[in-house]
């Protein structure tokens, strides 16, 4: 029995869904970005703290400042992008973020890394756990291009 066209494109997607988890598997840097508060976009190089494939994004960052930064931005706008590159593949998310307030949540996701910047630990009353939950996937991967919408 011949497959359908819908079914074809379906596979198409899981496996390059599969090919994008591995690819942020391999990557501990990843570029984030912000909406500041004039509107405009603000991208920074951040440390990935933990995912759970291309769908679900854990960082740290630091509420250092009242008026500007990523902890601040994210207070006021939840619309984020998250940028991964390893070789020639490359992984655009764009999504909404979420402030982890959950003390259990953020023991899980700590890490003796982020020592050196939050000397206080877990905690510091500036430290930020942020979750990034991809709502948009633009895949660039083994020269094959693809956007999925995700709700």
């Amino acid at each position: 029995m011949e497959q359908k066209a819908s079914d074809i494109q379906k596979q198409r997607i899981k496996e390059i869904e599969m090919k994008a988890d591995e690819l942020v598997k391999k990557c501990g840097i990843m570029f984030v970005t912000s909406v500041n508060e004039k509107g405009y976009p603000r991208t920074c190089c951040v440390r990935k703290v933990s995912d759970e494939g291309f769908r679900d994004i854990f960082f740290v960052t630091s509420k250092r400042s009242e008026k500007q930064g990523k902890a601040k931005h994210f207070e006021t706008n939840k619309k984020s992008s998250i940028c991964f590159q390893h070789g020639e593949d490359s992984l655009t998310l764009v999504g909404d973020v979420e402030i982890i307030t959950d003390m259990t949540e953020m023991q899980r996701l700590w890490s003796e890394q982020e020592r050196d910047f939050f000397p206080k630990g877990i905690d510091d009353p500036k430290i930020r756990f942020i979750h990034f939950h991809t709502l948009e996937a633009t895949f660039w991967i083994e020269h094959r291009f693809r956007t999925v919408k995700y709700k």
